[in-house]
Parts: structure tokens; C-alpha cells; sequence
């Protein structure tokens, strides 16, 4: 919604700017006062007490958003450059400022991949002149590979998630709600028939696949039905749902369904002679 150069007001107003490449530690607050829908943002060095100007200020109503019960995170992005960032401390309050952080109490930065492993690094004071001549021959060559390594693991690990969701993919709507706990996850059903692949019968409605629960050890007869009406499916769904709750010794018992896309699948005892 808004943005602007990292900097701070000092108190005198003037506009005093700040290199977020320096690796020196700075406070940043994030102020939203839920009646003015305002939402302030104020940075500052490290032992700089909180400006009175903000560097932003933004209208925004959170009313939607922010709820009784939450969880609170924190991201960042660098760009194309390859960073370490660390949150040093926090505090949170609902109403009013929140408390003030004790910066002798603040832990201390590992050290960059440019000093030894036995050099400590404070965040507090300058880093030492050895680090300034040899850290950047290590910082050109080195972050570049790890980036690299990163990107495509990431990349990778994305695809691998995308694909494992498509593959389990689910229709759920709110009418079935009222059906209670006799739908399966696709997921479930998949590994129970090891991926449809043992098939015991097909007719006019579908196929029939054999299958063994997974939590249950009991053996299942999956049928797949397609179709592309949605009244149809609703219909269907109302009706065997209904049948899953009927006990006959010459009726197979119907466990449930499941729907993913235009499928319709339904879970039966299994029979040993198919």
C-alpha cells in the first residue's frame, strides 16, 4: 500500500537516511490504532529512542483481518542480493506501546561467513578490520553458490507440493456439512487402493477398485463414478448418504464418499468373491 527509503526523523525533522546493507542493528515499530484506522511505521538505529515522526503512515482498516485468537510471524524478502537477517528481540502489546526492548539484554549475532569460526561478532560494535579486508572475497564468491542452491531447491520443493495437492485435490461444499463424518480425503483412499491399481469390476456407473483402510485394516471396494452435473452429484451424494445408514444382511454397507473434480467415489464392504 505505501513505501518509502529506509530513514528516520530526528527531532529536529530532518530526514536522516539509513543503509540497510550496513549490517548494523535497528528498531522498527509497527503501530495500528484500531479507531483511526491507522496503520504507523517508524525505523530508527539501534540506540536511536523512538522518532516522533513516522517514516510511514498509512489508512487501513484491519477489522477483517485481525482476530480474537491469531498467530504472529515475521517475513522479509532482500531482492536479488543475498542476506542474513535476524530478529534480535520483540515485544507485542494489544493496547498501548509495547514494552521497550533491553538492548544490553539483546543476544549476539553469529558470525558472517567471512570471519572464522572462533571470531565473535557483536552488533553493537564495529566488525573487526580483519573481516573488512578478507570478507569479500568469500561474500562475491560464495553467496552466489548458496543462492543458487537455494533457488532450486525451493523451486524444486515447490513443484513437488503443487503437484502432491493437485494430485489430492478435493471438492467440498457447504451442503455436505450436514452429512456428517462419512466423506473420506481422496488422499486416504489413494493409498488405500495403492493408486486404483487392482481392478475388480466396472460397469455402466464406474469402476470398482479393491483397497484396505490404512487406519482400519479393513478391506474396501471404491467405486468411481463420473459426472458432470453438479444437481446430479448433490442428488446422488443426499441419496447415498442416506443408504450408508440402512443395515441388511443382503445389502453391501456403503461406509461413505468422497468427491474430487467430476468424480464421485463410494466406499463398500469389500467382497471376497468380487
Amino acid at each position: 500500500n505505501d513505501s518509502a527509503p529506509a530513514a528516520y526523523f530526528s527531532d529536529e525533522g530532518s530526514n536522516i537516511s539509513l543503509d540497510l546493507q550496513s549490517g548494523n542493528p535497528m528498531q522498527i515499530w509497527i503501530d495500528y490504532n484500531g479507531e483511526e484506522k491507522l496503520l504507523n511505521v517508524t525505523l530508527a538505529p539501534i540506540r536511536v529512542s523512538k522518532p516522533n515522526r513516522p517514516l510511514l503512515s498509512t489508512p487501513l482498516d484491519l477489522s477483517q483481518i485481525l482476530l480474537d485468537t491469531m498467530h504472529v510471524g515475521f517475513s522479509a524478502s532482500t531482492g536479488i542480493l543475498t542476506s542474513n537477517q535476524y530478529i534480535l528481540g520483540w515485544s507485542f502489546s494489544r493496547i498501548g506501546e509495547a514494552q521497550n526492548l533491553d538492548i544490553s539484554k539483546l543476544p549476539i549475532l553469529p558470525p558472517p561467513p567471512s570471519l572464522t569460526p572462533s571470531a565473535s561478532f557483536s552488533p553493537f560494535a564495529p566488525p573487526p578490520e580483519k573481516a573488512k579486508e578478507k570478507g569479500r572475497g568469500p561474500i562475491i564468491i560464495v553467496f552466489p553458490i548458496v543462492a543458487v542452491f537455494a533457488v532450486a531447491l525451493i523451486t524444486i520443493s515447490g513443484a513437488i507440493y503443487i503437484v502432491q495437492k493437485k494430485k489430492y485435490e478435493e471438492l467440498y461444499e457447504d451442503w455436505e456439512s450436514e452429512y456428517g463424518p462419512q466423506r473420506f480425503s481422496y488422499k486416504d483412499l489413494y493409498k488405500a487402493t495403492k493408486g486404483f491399481k487392482e481392478l475388480i469390476g466396472k460397469g455402466g456407473f464406474g469402476k470398482v477398485y479393491k483397497g484396505v483402510l490404512s487406519t482400519s485394516g479393513l478391506p474396501i471396494a471404491v467405486k468411481k463414478i463420473s459426472h458432470d452435473s453438479e444437481q446430479w452429484m448433490k442428488e446422488f451424494v443426499s441419496e447415498i448418504v442416506s443408504m450408508g445408514a440402512l443395515r441388511h444382511r443382503n445389502l453391501v454397507q456403503l461406509h461413505g464418499y468422497c468427491r474430487r473434480k467430476q468424480e464421485l467415489l463410494l466406499v463398500y464392504n469389500y467382497m471376497h468373491n468380487k
